[in-house]
């Protein structure tokens, strides 16, 4: 998957240095940036990830407590499965695996919904930084842009890297609006 990509990337970098080769290969106009970085770096990006990690800490809490209910019921059955009869022993047993259907059943939920929400988050987020970069790409009549992260670019000069300047911009166009 990730060979198939390098090779999309590459045959469309080719196709466009050769389109534009014919008329002026000096006139076009390359950038790289790096999405993860702005991800990763800027205000929004760690406003969302924050928002993520809150709600996985909410949603851990109430896993663990009902972890340790499960672990205390198991506990006071060990101790007195000696003493318990047989109708209460087993009414004890499947109130336990109740407990463990509840938890796994409840960890496969927050899970699903940690992935959802991360999803939601990141094209949020991905959102503004394209904006952003669309406005830099007008701007400065780049031809072209490669993304870091895609694994096609193995090589480019530092100049072409717009990175910072796309984070920088994607931090005060959030900060003022």
């Amino acid at each position: 998957m990730k060979i198939g990509k390098t090779w999309g990337m590459a045959a469309i970098l080719a196709a466009a240095v050769l389109a534009a080769g014919a008329a002026d290969a000096q006139g076009i106009k390359i950038a790289v940036v790096d999405v993860n970085k702005i991800l990763n770096e800027s205000s929004v990006g760690k406003v969302a990830k924050k928002k993520i990690e809150a709600r996985y800490e909410e949603l851990k809490k109430k896993i663990d407590e009902k972890q340790e209910e499960a672990k205390k019921l198991k506990d006071e059955i060990d101790k007195q499965k000696i003493l318990l009869g047989k109708e209460k022993l087993k009414e004890k047993e499947e109130s336990l695996s109740a407990k463990v259907s509840e938890l796994r059943k409840m960890t496969e939920e927050a899970e699903k919904e940690m992935q959802a929400r991360q999803g939601e988050q990141t094209r949020e987020v991905l959102k503004i930084i394209e904006a952003t970069l669309d406005k830099m790409v007008a701007a400065e009549k780049i031809d072209l842009v490669l993304d870091r992260t895609q694994g096609g670019v193995v090589h480019f000069n530092p100049v072409m890297d717009i990175t910072d300047r796309v984070l920088e911009q994607v931090n005060k166009e959030k900060a003022g609006g």
